[in-house]
């Protein structure tokens, strides 16, 4: 209790276990983010993933082949973003976003990358955290469809997943000044023009079909 009426936020803090912030914090969680999609990018980023080389390391399988029939070992570093397949989806990502592509394709090199890029609140940064969330949500998404239901879709109808989710919620969160560069970003995602701020100045971060929009440069 707090001054003798009982506080949420107490209590939480009464059980959880505190620890340092780590550095890719604001890569995982941000103002927009979609939570799922946070979620599985924080299980990529402590390498919690259950993936086959650790289950057969357990004993639970006998061979750790990655599921997009590649020929290689899954591991974190091969599923994000060493497979053909993955890799064909994150390269694109990364060309949706004006980024160059990677000289390295393991995790270390993304998180390196991650660390220097996307962070901030310009609307590029913000894309590339969405974009880079979004596209490791449905790689997992994918790589256990074909696992546990045996469904597969081609690169191209991931990619097409992966956009529609960006830009969906960067048109119902997002009030952004209408820039070349910006302006290039949303032709990219095919985000539609309402995403551009009409109003100036303290006025832009305004109400959008039930959404409270987040203005940014």
């Amino acid at each position: 209790k707090v001054g003798g009426a009982f506080s949420f936020k107490a209590a939480w803090t009464s059980l959880r276990s505190s620890a340092p912030v780590v550095t890719w914090a604001k890569v995982v969680w941000f103002s927009g983010a979609i939570p799922k999609h946070s979620f599985c990018l924080w299980l990529t980023f402590r390498r919690a993933h259950l993936t086959r080389d650790k289950l057969q390391s357990l004993g639970i399988l006998q061979q750790s082949m990655c599921p997009f029939d590649c020929g290689q070992q899954e591991t974190i570093d091969h599923l994000f973003f060493e497979c053909d397949y993955t890799k064909a989806v994150w390269s694109k990502v990364m060309e949706l976003n004006n980024c160059p592509i990677p000289v390295a394709w393991n995790w270390d090199a993304v998180v390196t990358w991650a660390l220097g890029h996307t962070i901030g609140r310009h609307f590029q940064r913000w894309m590339r955290r969405a974009g880079l969330a979004t596209a490791v949500y449905h790689c997992w998404r994918e790589r256990n469809n074909r696992i546990f239901r045996q469904e597969a879709v081609s690169t191209n109808q991931l990619l097409a997943r992966i956009i529609f989710d960006v830009a969906k919620k960067a048109a119902l969160h997002l009030c952004i000044q209408d820039t070349p560069s910006n302006r290039a970003l949303v032709e990219n995602w095919e985000i539609g023009e309402a995403i551009f701020c009409q109003t100036s100045g303290n006025q832009q971060g305004a109400a959008r079909s039930g959404h409270t929009s987040t203005s940014m440069l």
